[in-house]
């Protein structure tokens, strides 16, 4: 079979990201207000979530809990299973890490051997790794390779984002 260009389709982008969540409450609390996420618009699934985007912006993280997002077992599944982390372009990394102390949550950051970029990595409260991808030349005075914590997924440090947004 011929895998040559002409025949395939182009991809544009990444459309959104899919995540399973036992707590809704607290996982749309974490992108709120450690990411800097917005609830937007969601059509009228038959089944609970909610779609989170950047202000005034397209639709990034859709979430969906219930009986949808449980496994065979009737459980929740924690982590990303394959997919290693989830990685979003952003800004106003020294006030990233500010905020990832503040809520008391292990990150990692790193710069990009070689390139004009750097990263920070953190749990989110399904334990799904997110890494926030930053170019340094938007960035001035970054502080790179500081680790907040040891980075791992650690359920407890995610109670205070329950209770709602």
């Amino acid at each position: 079979m011929d895998m040559g260009a002409e025949t395939a389709c182009p991809v544009l982008g990444l459309a959104h990201v899919a995540i399973k969540s036992a707590d809704m409450p607290a996982t749309i609390a974490f992108y709120c207000k450690v990411l800097g996420f917005a609830e937007v618009p969601r059509p009228a699934f038959n089944f609970p979530g909610a779609w989170l985007g950047i202000p005034d912006g397209e639709a990034l993280i859709h979430l969906y809990a219930g009986q949808r997002a449980q496994n065979a077992a009737g459980s929740y599944d924690v982590g990303s299973a394959a997919v290693d982390h989830v990685s979003l372009w952003a800004r106003g990394y020294e006030a990233q890490r500010a905020r990832f102390a503040r809520f008391g949550l292990p990150y990692l950051s790193q710069p990009v051997p070689g390139r004009d970029l750097a990263q920070l990595f953190v749990y989110d409260p399904n334990g799904v790794m997110i890494e926030l991808t930053y170019r340094l030349s938007e960035e001035p005075g970054a502080v790179l390779g500081e680790r907040g914590g040891t980075l791992g997924f650690e359920p407890e440090r995610y109670r205070q984002f329950s209770g709602g947004a």
